[in-house]
């Protein structure tokens, strides 16, 4: 009763600092799972993987081209389909940014070489549409 008593009713605050008991393990130490391969043993297999990886992520821009040509010589008319939609999408372009800016070269200039300037005047434009 005695040993009970000292466990549960903590007296000092020297006892507090000495107990284990908020200390309680979630599993048991021989249900953990070990890893069976160290990294030592794989990074010969993990450095090719990566490898690989990169150089597939640097040849996707290609490999998007050449089914690309390759989707084109099978299927010629969906090719000049996409042709005209692209060429059309770059004349509507074309036309909103030259209304944006008027016939004056300077202000398109202006907007080529400093972009930032331009999408500081389009946050301001949209905080005035808010503000009204």
């Amino acid at each position: 009763v005695q040993k009970n008593e000292k466990s549960y009713i903590i007296s000092t605050k020297e006892y507090i600092a000495k107990t284990d008991s908020f200390k309680i393990p979630l599993f048991k130490h021989n249900c953990i799972p070990h890893p069976e391969l160290a990294l030592s043993t794989t990074w010969i297999q993990l450095g090719v993987i990566i490898f690989f990886l990169i150089i597939f992520g640097l040849f996707s821009g290609l490999l998007t081209q050449l089914k690309i040509l390759v989707s084109t010589s099978f299927y010629p008319d969906t090719e000049m389909k996409r042709i005209h939609y692209l060429h059309a999408k770059l004349l509507k372009k074309r036309a909103k940014l030259q209304e944006k800016t008027g016939k004056n070269i300077f202000a398109r200039t202006i907007n080529f070489w400093f972009p930032i300037l331009k999408a500081r005047e389009a946050v301001r434009k949209k905080e005035r549409s808010v503000a009204e």
